[in-house]
């Protein structure tokens, strides 16, 4: 029996527009389903629409965040002053999504089902055309990746080469440069179709892109993102300035989003040579896990001061030199009145009774009992200089590195 098979006019028609091109298949299919359509990569980067939008990125809130893949849902989708309801579909060949197909609606609740199996057979064609952008990008950026893991890691030793080659995209590696390092949690706690690296990459890039009006030295390395950033300033002040500026428009931008609290950075110290930069990707690493640990929002490894020393340095002899000036008080310590505790507010208000009574809600002559208290377990004054140095460093150990480490 002689079967007869018949493709519809529309999927020839996309088929045919597809083979010329992104822009001529988002027009065509425009036309057939009667509705504006925009088309984006994973991080919601215009690559194609069927009429004139002048935006590079916008935003998507969804309905429901929960969504698979395949499935068709419901968002709307803003830049600027410029806000549409839209029904949604990801691209994504192999379960991996690389970009969206939205068509724009007057509906507030227009029908999903009507245009499943059209978007479901259009996503196919156009997985076709992001796919090969996206290796042609990935092929780009492999040697652009290796320069910069080289220069973050010391492999590169001569300055010249370093500025020639950095110039190929545009970098000024003649300029003094710090290291800003971005991180976000482990990736795998996370469902990875929220793409959270794409969107805090888009973020710092146009956010660099409108600082520096050039595309930024910026690699990602898992839930890392690494980029370097030239200073324009000279002086150490107003370099600071500058790179908190930058700092504080980022986590501006990230509050606004779905990757509010979860970013946090260290920076690394400025540093005019170019061989020397990989010193300022470590101390960015170090800044940041002290920030974490201090709770500082944009921690400067410059400023660390005492901190960056202690946090580094080995684990048993700090051990011995916290047994040796709060040891003892340690041992006798009474969880109810917590004398480690009172010491520390005293430490933090520059050991002064008034200031630090007033601080934790305290009569002045029953913290003055307690202090008395410590000073005959220490066997040592309060108010002499050095047993103060001793015990500031003391405490600072105690708040980088657990007691159970410490006195295990």
């Amino acid at each position: 029996m002689n079967k007869q098979f018949s493709v519809p006019d529309y999927m020839q028609e996309l088929v045919m527009a597809s083979g010329q091109g992104l822009d001529l298949l988002t027009h065509t299919l425009a036309k057939v389903i009667n509705r504006p359509v925009l088309v984006s990569t994973s991080a919601y980067k215009l690559v194609a629409s069927s009429s004139h939008y002048d935006c590079e990125f916008f935003q998507v809130e969804l309905d429901d965040p929960r969504i698979h893949d395949e499935s068709l849902f419901l968002c709307y989708i803003s830049a600027g002053t410029f806000k549409v309801r839209a029904i949604g579909r990801a691209i994504a060949p192999l379960g991996r999504v690389i970009g969206y197909i939205f068509i724009l609606s007057n509906e507030d609740n227009p029908d999903r089902e009507a245009f499943q199996p059209l978007l479901d057979y259009t996503s196919s064609l156009y997985a076709v055309h992001l796919q090969s952008r996206l290796e042609l990008k990935q092929e780009q950026s492999k040697f652009k990746n290796a320069f910069l893991y080289d220069l973050l890691y010391g492999n590169l030793k001569r300055s010249e080469d370093i500025i020639a080659t950095g110039e190929m995209w545009g970098w000024n590696f003649s300029r003094p440069h710090t290291v800003m390092v971005f991180l976000l949690p482990d990736p795998e706690h996370h469902n990875p179709g929220h793409h959270l690296m794409d969107f805090l990459s888009r973020i710092i890039e146009q956010i660099f892109i409108d600082n520096y009006y050039k595309n930024p030295a910026l690699i990602l390395r898992q839930n890392e993102l690494v980029i370097l950033v030239p200073l324009q300033a000279d002086k150490p002040a107003l370099q600071k300035e500058e790179i908190l500026g930058f700092a504080e428009k980022t986590f501006s931008q990230i509050r606004t989003t779905e990757l509010n609290n979860l970013v946090t950075c260290g920076v690394g110290q400025v540093y005019s040579e170019s061989t020397d930069l990989f010193r300022s990707y470590q101390e960015a690493k170090v800044a940041f896990e002290m920030g974490k640990l201090l709770e500082i929002p944009v921690p400067f490894f410059s400023e660390l001061g005492l901190e960056r020393i202690l946090y580094k340095h080995d684990l048993q002899d700090l051990k011995e030199y916290y047994v040796h000036v709060l040891g003892e008080l340690h041992k006798q310590d009474d969880p109810e009145s917590s004398l480690i505790a009172l010491l520390e507010s005293f430490a933090e208000n520059q050991f002064d009774v008034n200031k630090t009574a007033k601080a934790i809600f305290m009569h002045p002559n029953t913290l003055r009992y307690r202090l008395n208290k410590i000073e005959n377990i220490l066997g040592k004054p309060l108010t002499d200089n050095h047993t103060r140095l001793d015990i500031m460093a003391a405490l600072k150990i105690k708040r980088l590195h657990t007691i159970e480490k410490l006195l295990a």
